[in-house]
């Protein structure tokens, strides 16, 4: 009778030691990372036949990408606006033009601070037609001496991003005695 519940005991333990009951009470530590190795089910030509669909895919839409860039170019790059008193807001319009053979879109104009506003054109720019982009500059107050900003403008260009940059020299605000 003994072995009988001796074997009865064994029994029950190896059951009770499943592998996956054991997985589902282990949890990771503070720091610890648990992970599951999943065979997968696809033949090797299956996956090969995913890799190529994907890489057909990712050169379709390259190709449509490709098909609708166009050239630009700008009267100017860097504009200097020189002297200008604090906290007084200047602007510059620099004038884009479409040097291709299909519309070019303004996608983003974004500045590299808070104290210059790029306003970008909200329509296409047709062939050999130009735009407008203009950028405001206002000093914050302490902020004195040479700036130097920029403004990346995105578009359907091969380049993708152009730089425009501004530069003023802020002066110091006269104390009377």
């Amino acid at each position: 009778m003994k072995k009988v519940i001796l074997g009865l005991a064994v029994l029950g333990a190896l059951v009770a030691c499943d592998s996956s009951s054991i997985d589902a009470d282990v949890s990771p530590n503070e720091g610890e990372v648990v992970s599951k190795l999943v065979a997968s089910e696809r033949t090797p030509e299956e996956i090969a036949a995913d890799e190529k669909r994907l890489e057909e895919k990712r050169q379709k839409e390259e190709a449509e990408r490709l098909a609708k860039q166009t050239t630009m170019d700008f009267n100017e790059r860097i504009h200097d606006f020189g002297k200008v008193d604090p906290e007084t807001e200047v602007s510059y319009t620099f004038k884009v033009m479409n040097t291709g053979d299909k519309p070019l879109v303004i996608e983003e104009a974004k500045a590299s601070c808070g104290c210059t506003v790029p306003k970008k054109p909200t329509e296409p720019i047709a062939p050999g037609q130009e735009g407008e982009l203009e950028v405001s500059f206002k000093s914050k107050p302490g902020q004195f001496g040479p700036q130097n900003k920029t403004v990346t403008v995105t578009a359907n260009v091969p380049e993708k991003q152009v730089i425009l940059r501004i530069t003023a020299d802020v002066m110091k605000p006269m104390i009377a005695e």
